[in-house]
């Protein structure tokens, strides 16, 4: 009898095959790309198509280039300081982060970047890192208004000083 059943359970098994997808289908009337990396600020736009990751754009890329940064300089109670233009610089470095300089001569700053158009200086020391006088520390952040925005970045940063915090607003314009 246990002969039976073992060669019963011998004779299911071997009758089963696994299952198996069957090939997708395609459609020659889909021609469009579309980028398939999650960290993409396009990823998945233009889904249904054809997958091509070589139209991937990255969140670190949308920034790098020279702009001309107008600053306006606020102190703590939120009196005006002054108003100020100087050139600024983003490196890409990574997909997702950047270097910029230009807030203190060559000195770079490190920020990390995301898919949604937005960037923060990273803190690497207390709530920032070490400014110009290594006494002094950098927070902030930037944006774009979007992926069409390829001239413009929004900043918004504050100084936190020996003397109290200075908080900077402004445009940078691509030159």
């Amino acid at each position: 009898m246990q002969f039976r059943i073992l060669a019963l359970l011998l004779l299911f098994f071997c009758a089963c095959k696994k299952y198996k997808d069957p090939a997708p289908k395609t459609d020659d009337r889909i021609k469009n790309k579309y980028c398939n990396i999650p960290s993409a600020i396009n990823y998945n736009w233009d889904f249904p198509g054809i997958e091509d990751n070589s139209t991937c754009i990255f969140p670190a890329q949308i920034y790098t280039g020279s702009y001309l940064f107008h600053d306006t300089t606020i102190d703590g109670a939120g009196a005006f300081i002054r108003k100020d233009s100087f050139p600024v610089s983003f490196v890409q470095i990574d997909s997702i982060h950047l270097t910029i300089s230009g807030f203190c001569g060559a000195t770079a700053h490190k920020a990390t970047a995301s898919r949604f158009f937005k960037f923060t200086l990273d803190s690497l020391q207390g709530n920032g890192q070490t400014f110009c006088n290594n006494k002094d520390t950098i927070a902030g952040n930037g944006f774009k208004a979007g992926i069409q925005d390829t001239s413009t970045i929004q900043l918004v940063y504050q100084l936190q000083t020996d003397t109290g915090i200075v908080y900077h607003k402004g445009t940078a314009f691509k030159n």
